[in-house]
């Protein structure tokens, strides 16, 4: 499946499949990778430097975020507070906020990487879901 039909079957900003697809070394490499993504997520070592994906991503990654979070009826923060990795990590609206839009705190660098992994997986997601439907 070529990654076009992904962008135009989901509701996925088209920069981020993109990136995600870049960052992740390319459509070969994404492809391969996918599955394991969706199933498993990103481990560390899998993006490199993942603060500055977090960087130039970030409004894709939120306006995903955000929609994700209203489809699910739920805010957006709350939803991000909820993230396995924050489960038992916990992070406080506060933290998250000043985390994502303004850069600072201590949490910062957490964040940014959980971000950058969530964008990534939820993108294999896409991609995985869109690839068994065109097989079946």
């Amino acid at each position: 499946m070529y990654l076009d039909y992904l962008v135009k079957n989901t509701n996925l900003p088209a920069e981020l499949v993109r990136a995600v697809v870049r960052q992740s070394g390319g459509r070969e490499s994404f492809q391969e990778n996918a599955p394991d993504i969706a199933k498993h997520g990103i481990d560390g070592g899998f993006y490199v430097d993942t603060c500055a994906f977090w960087r130039r991503n970030r409004s894709e990654i939120l306006s995903m975020a955000q929609d994700q979070a209203s489809d699910f009826g739920t805010g957006m923060l709350e939803m991000i507070q909820n993230f396995g990795v924050f489960r038992n990590d916990p992070i406080t609206v506060d933290s998250l906020a000043r985390a994502l839009y303004q850069d600072k705190g201590e949490d910062v660098t957490a964040v940014q990487n959980v971000m950058a992994w969530y964008a990534a997986a939820e993108v294999a997601r896409a991609y995985c879901y869109l690839e068994e439907e065109v097989q079946e």
